[in-house]
C-alpha cells in the first residue's frame, strides 16, 4: 500500500510515483481502447490480405491460361498469313499435314475466302458448317472463338487487309485436347477449375462452387468441415472460358488474438513499473547531461558533464569519461587546425612556385621560338608553349582554389581562351576568335589539368586545320554546363569538317593526346559531324 500522510487543513497526501502511476492509467486508458480497436483492424486487415492474395494468384492463373489460348491464335495467324498457294489440290494437302503436326492442339483447320468459301481443308475431324463459316468471314473482330455445345471448340482468325488469298482459318480443338493443353495450371496453389461455359473442363469444383459469372468476385466460404476458404472466380479475356481458384484461409485463433492485443498490455504495465524506477535514476540525470551535450554539439568546449550526472556511479564514470574526451578532443582540433592551416600554406606556395616557373619556360620557348627558322619549327615551338601555358595557368587557379568549391572551371576556361587567343598568331597560323558561353561550374585538381589539355589541344588543332585550308581567321564556340550525371563541354568550330580527325584510330599526336585526356577523366568523348563539335562528358568528383 503506497504511503499516506496527513496536513492539517489538508486531504491525505500521496508518494509522487504513486501520483505518477495513478496519472498515467488515466492518461493510458484511451491508448488501452485504441489498441483494442487496432487489434480488430488487424484481424480485417488480415482477412482482406487473404482476399488480396486469392484475386493475385486468380490473376496469375489467368494470364497462365490467356496465355496458352493465345499461343493457339498465334500459329492460326501464322498458317493465315502463310496460306497462299493453297488452291492446288498437292499443295492443300502438304500444307493441312503439317498445319496439324505443328499445331497439336487442333483436330481440323480449313482455309476459307473473305466470304467464307472453303480453300483448303485438312481430312477427317469436326467442322463448321457452310453457314458459320460465311458468318465468322463477316465477323467485324479479328479472332473469334466460338463453342457450339458439344465436344468441339472453333477458333477463328480473319484476315482484315486486302491482300490475296485466303481470308479467313478455322480450326477445331477437341474439349479433351484443351483440357491436356490447360493441364499445367492444376500446378498452380490451391484447386484451380477451367470452366467452358457451364462446363468444368480442368479441375473437378466443389459441390458449393458454380460456374462464375459476368464479373470477377473474391468471397470467403466456410465449408461443411469448417474450413475457411476463399475462391475467387472470373471470366476470362477469350470468351466463353471462365476460371475459379480456391485457396485455404487462414483462420485466426485465439492465441493469435491474444498475441496482437498482449504488446499493448504488456507496454502498459512495464511503462507504470520502469517510470518508477527510470525517472529518478536515469532520465532526470540525462536531460541535465542531453542539456550539457546539445550546449557543446553547438560550439561551448568549456561544458563538462560531472556536475550534472546525479549520484549513481555509473552516470558519474560516463560523465567523467565524456569530459576526459572532450578535452582530448580540444587538443587534438587545435593540433590538426594548426596542421591543416600549414599545410594549405605550403601547398600554395608550392603551386605558386610550379606556377612561376612554367611561366618562365614558356616565355622561354616564345624567345626560342622567335629565332627558329621554318614555319613547321615555329608551330611546333607554339604548340609547346601553349601546352606549358595551359599548366601555368591550372597551376595559377590551384594556388587560388578555394577551400569548398575546388577549382573554378568558369574562370581557368576564361583565361585559356585569353592566353591561346595570343599565342596561336604567333605561331603565324590564324587569327582566332574565342567565343565563350560558360556556366558557373567547380572541379577538383585531378581534373582541371586534363579539361586543361582538352581544351588547348583541340583549339590548336582546329587553328592548324585552319591554316592548311588557307583561311585568315578562325571562330571558335566553347560551350560549359552542368548535366545530372556532371559537366559538359563542347568546342564548336567549322575547321573540323565531316569526319572526325580527332578519332581515337588517328595516329597525330593531338588526337592521342586528347584521347588520353578523355580516360584520364572518365568521361565520353563524341563528334557531332553535323554543327560540328567535339562534346566532353565528365563526372563531377566535386560539388559546388
Amino acid at each position: 500500500m503506497p504511503e499516506k500522510t496527513e496536513t492539517k487543513g489538508s486531504g491525505p497526501r500521496r508518494s509522487l510515483s504513486f501520483q505518477l502511476a495513478v496519472a498515467l492509467t488515466l492518461a493510458l486508458l484511451p491508448i488501452g481502447i485504441l489498441a483494442a480497436v487496432l487489434a480488430a483492424d488487424g484481424i480485417r486487415g488480415t482477412r482482406e490480405a487473404e482476399l488480396i492474395r486469392a484475386e493475385n494468384q486468380f490473376r496469375a492463373t489467368a494470364r497462365i491460361v490467356d496465355d496458352l489460348l493465345n499461343v493457339d491464335f498465334l500459329v492460326l495467324r501464322a498458317l493465315l498469313r502463310n496460306g497462299s498457294g493453297l488452291h492446288d489440290g498437292q499443295t492443300c494437302n502438304t500444307g493441312a499435314a503439317n498445319a496439324l503436326d505443328d499445331a497439336e492442339t487442333f483436330d481440323a483447320i480449313i482455309w476459307t475466302d473473305k466470304l467464307g468459301r472453303p480453300i483448303c481443308q485438312s481430312r477427317g475431324g469436326t467442322k463448321p458448317s457452310a453457314a458459320e463459316l460465311t458468318r465468322l468471314a463477316a465477323e467485324g473482330e479479328r479472332e473469334n472463338l466460338i463453342w457450339p455445345g458439344g465436344d468441339h471448340v472453333f477458333f477463328a482468325v480473319r484476315e482484315t487487309s486486302d491482300a490475296e488469298g485466303p481470308g479467313l482459318i478455322v480450326a477445331t480443338a477437341s474439349v479433351s485436347r484443351l483440357k491436356t493443353r490447360l493441364r499445367e495450371v492444376a500446378a498452380m496453389e490451391g484447386a484451380v477449375m477451367v470452366w467452358l461455359g457451364e462446363r468444368p473442363i480442368v479441375g473437378v469444383p466443389p459441390p458449393d462452387i458454380k460456374a462464375p459469372g459476368g464479373l470477377l468476385t473474391v468471397r470467403r466460404i466456410t465449408e461443411a468441415g469448417g474450413r475457411d476458404q476463399v475462391v475467387a472466380a472470373g471470366p476470362l479475356s477469350i470468351a466463353p472460358f471462365a476460371l475459379t481458384t480456391v485457396v485455404p484461409a487462414e483462420r485466426l485463433a485465439t492465441s493469435e488474438v491474444l498475441a496482437i492485443a498482449a504488446p499493448a498490455l504488456m507496454w502498459i504495465a512495464a511503462l507504470l513499473i520502469g517510470w518508477m524506477v527510470v525517472r529518478r535514476f536515469v532520465v532526470r540525470p540525462l536531460q541535465n547531461m542531453a542539456t550539457g551535450v546539445r550546449a557543446y554539439g553547438a560550439g561551448d568546449d568549456r561544458v563538462r558533464l560531472s556536475g550534472r550526472a546525479g549520484r549513481t556511479d555509473e552516470m558519474q564514470a560516463f560523465a567523467e569519461t565524456f569530459d576526459a574526451m572532450a578535452r582530448n578532443m580540444a587538443e587534438a582540433r587545435h593540433e590538426v587546425d594548426a596542421a591543416l592551416t600549414e599545410q594549405r600554406r605550403l601547398t600554395r606556395e608550392v603551386h605558386h612556385r610550379v606556377k612561376n616557373n612554367l611561366q618562365i619556360i614558356a616565355s622561354l620557348i616564345s624567345i626560342q621560338a622567335r629565332e627558329a627558322e621554318g614555319g613547321s619549327v615555329g608551330r611546333a615551338y607554339a604548340s609547346i608553349q601553349m601546352r606549358v601555358g595551359a599548366l601555368s595557368i591550372v597551376h595559377r587557379w590551384l594556388y587560388e582554389e578555394s577551400d569548398t568549391q575546388g577549382v573554378d572551371f568558369t574562370a581557368l576556361t576564361h583565361d585559356l581562351c585569353a592566353s591561346l587567343q595570343q599565342i596561336i598568331p604567333t605561331a603565324k597560323l590564324v587569327e582566332p576568335r574565342i567565343n565563350t558561353h560558360l556556366e558557373r561550374l567547380h572541379i577538383s585538381q585531378d581534373s582541371a589539368v586534363p579539361l586543361a589539355f582538352l581544351i588547348t589541344e583541340v583549339i590548336a588543332f582546329a587553328a592548324r586545320l585552319a591554316a592548311a585550308e588557307g583561311r585568315a581567321k578562325l571562330v571558335i564556340d566553347i560551350h560549359v554546363r552542368r548535366t545530372e550525371g556532371g559537366g559538359k563541354l563542347t568546342i564548336c568550330s567549322d575547321a573540323f569538317g565531316e569526319d572526325d580527325p580527332l578519332a581515337p584510330t588517328e595516329t597525330r599526336a593531338a588526337a592521342r593526346i586528347v584521347s588520353g585526356m578523355v580516360r584520364q577523366l572518365r568521361g565520353r568523348l563524341t563528334f557531332d559531324a553535323g554543327v560540328p563539335c567535339y562534346i566532353v562528358e565528365f563526372p563531377l568528383k566535386m560539388a559546388e
